[in-house]
């Protein structure tokens, strides 16, 4: 009887039986990752189809690509604004990749042509595409005797200089910049798994080995498709934040977005209806309601006002928003603050407004000659500097912040000192307007230096450099 059961027990269908059960648990975690990866892909697949996406393979770099941005009518060739350096992986370069072609606002042009409609400033374009055809030239100039890589980098790299403070640096750098993508996993060592065949009857041995290389392949074959399950993830991850970057400069997937156009002395100057639904009433009648042309006002002033809203459509910072609004001298300055009364930007009167006396430009914008090299500007009259960046996220207004501050009356630096405190905590919400502006475009990390603005009350000027430590709630 004992032996008839050692003869069952070590019988090829019973040693098979009691292997099958770990065996299908390998086989079923192989094919679990396998759908996986496919969910993800679909789910992709059916992501970019919902928003309207095409097939990119089916463009060409050689397309040539009829533009109207702006207002300001431009034919280019597709490789253009996708291929060299300072352009692959930018939001420029996937915004004209091809994929997203079909989601374009479209118009026909006098010569009934079809245009593709980019609602950004067309005089930052042309700063963009003036350094992409310098590349290229130089390339083409320089092949034959030298291994030169020109790049439009520089751009990125100067307005980080002037922390992004110059009139096209919001542009550039929302442009040129690369769509944030999701970190790629760290890959550790596989593990490679080892049966001990030490005290192994020899009659086991071919089992061993062939069980052995059985959970190495295994292993490997994990690890390879858990690579490709996380690598499928962050194309699903890349693809949502492509959609979100994109979806500003595209025709909404439900309802009309129109283009709105003024001709201001003979120039096109034109936008979208959700960038004049930000305006002033004024200046959104001028767009909606009065179709006479504008004679007597700089096509550039009323192409900077335009653009102050949409950079607020972009959810611009108030830094990025006054730029625009700053001009080149004190009588620049003055005309474009009467023509921004009169388009409702402001509701204070250049001409009636001690402020823009004393500190010059739009309400309370310091003029250029009074404003501190290197400073830029907030719309309220306070100007900063970034003395050095932050690398963490920005608060919002409901957000509680560590910082510390040093403020000075003099200058900074200076020998009249106010206070100097470490590790203060705050609600930003509970502080003054323009402190909150400041504090909700600072990252983790960054120092920033202020100078607040006297009032009429006879406080005078006050330095003050911050540090935002950190966000505790």
């Amino acid at each position: 009887m004992q032996a008839e059961l050692s003869a069952q027990k070590f019988s090829v269908i019973s040693i098979l039986n009691q292997l099958h059960v770990p065996t299908t648990k390998a086989s079923d975690a192989v094919e679990s990752l396998h759908k996986q990866i496919k969910q993800a892909d679909d789910d992709a697949q059916q992501e970019r189809q919902k928003h309207g996406a095409s097939d990119p393979s089916k463009s060409s770099p050689d397309d040539v690509l009829l533009l109207k941005v702006g207002g300001y009518e431009l034919s280019v060739k597709r490789q253009r604004l996708t291929q060299g350096g300072g352009v692959e992986g930018t939001l420029l370069a996937t915004l004209f990749g091809g994929s997203w072609d079909g989601r374009f606002v479209k118009l026909t042009d006098r010569d009934k042509k079809e245009r593709m409609f980019v609602d950004m400033d067309s005089a930052a374009l042309k700063v963009i595409h003036n350094a992409i055809l310098d590349a290229r030239t130089i390339r083409s100039a320089t092949h034959r005797t030298a291994d030169t890589q020109a790049s439009i980098s520089h751009l990125l790299e100067d307005a980080r200089r002037r922390n992004f403070t110059g009139l096209h640096d919001f542009w550039i750098k929302k442009m040129l910049s690369p769509i944030d993508s999701a970190a790629a996993g760290t890959t550790g060592d596989v593990t490679n798994p080892r049966l001990s065949a030490n005290d192994t009857p020899n009659e086991l041995s071919d089992f061993v080995k062939a069980a052995d290389a059985f959970v190495k392949a295994f292993a490997a074959e994990k690890a390879r498709l858990e690579g490709e399950l996380a690598a499928a993830k962050r194309r699903y991850e890349n693809l949502g934040n492509e959609i979100k970057a994109l979806t500003p400069f595209l025709a909404p997937l439900n309802g009309e977005d129109p283009i709105r156009s003024v001709k201001v002395c003979g120039e096109s100057i034109a936008t979208t209806q959700s960038t004049v639904d930000e305006m002033s009433d004024k200046l959104r009648n001028r767009f909606d309601m009065w179709s006479r042309p504008v004679e007597d006002v700089q096509p550039e002033h009323v192409s900077r006002m335009v653009d102050h809203y949409r950079r607020k459509r972009l959810g611009a910072s108030a830094a990025d928003m006054a730029a625009v609004l700053t001009m080149a001298s004190a009588t620049e300055q003055h005309a474009f603050d009467a023509n921004a009364f009169m388009y409702g930007l402001t509701d204070e009167s250049p001409k009636a407004s001690k402020a823009h006396q004393t500190f010059g430009g739009l309400g309370q914008v310091p003029s250029m000659q009074q404003r501190r090299f290197g400073f830029a500007q907030m719309s309220n009259g306070v100007q900063y500097k970034i003395v050095q960046q932050g690398s963490g996220p920005k608060p919002t207004r409901d957000q509680r912040i560590k910082y510390d501050i040093v403020d000075w009356r003099d200058d900074f630096d200076g020998q009249d000192k106010i206070c100097e405190d470490r590790g203060r905590e705050y609600h930003v919400s509970s502080a003054v307007e323009w402190w909150q502006e400041l504090f909700t475009d600072m990252r983790v990390g960054e120092v920033r230096r202020c100078i607040v603005p006297a009032t009429p009350a006879g406080r005078n000027e006050l330095y003050i450099e911050y540090k935002l430590v950190s966000i505790t709630s």
